[in-house]
């Protein structure tokens, strides 16, 4: 479900269990972002923040989680978050690069 790797970017598994996954994404060496899924069926106060957002994302709830942080939240129970690691990775590279996520298959989980 994660974006590939390309454009001059590298995807690199770190860390996978049941219910949450997680990549870093680095450019040129350097690690730029963190990616992850994760299922929020145990932890309902996650998804419930999305009740209130007035942002979407690629037709999906999202939220910005301080100056570094955006997610989104996938047929009402998993999180797509991505953290900002470098500061050239910005706010409209994680809308960008949440959109890249394989989102309707795994809305169809």
């Amino acid at each position: 479900f994660f974006p590939p790797s390309g454009g001059g970017y590298q995807r690199v598994y770190t860390q996978e269990k049941k219910g949450f996954a997680q990549a870093k994404l680095k450019k040129n060496g350097t690690e730029v972002a963190v990616l992850s899924i994760s299922d929020t069926s145990s932890i309902p106060t996650t998804a419930a923040k999305y009740q209130q957002s007035g942002q979407t994302i690629a037709g999906y709830p999202a939220r910005e989680i301080g100056s570094t942080q955006t997610a989104i939240l996938v047929g009402k129970r998993y999180q797509v978050k991505i953290q900002s690691r470098d500061p050239s990775f910005t706010a409209s590279d994680r809308k960008a690069w949440l959109a890249k996520f394989n989102l309707s298959g795994l809305a169809r989980l």
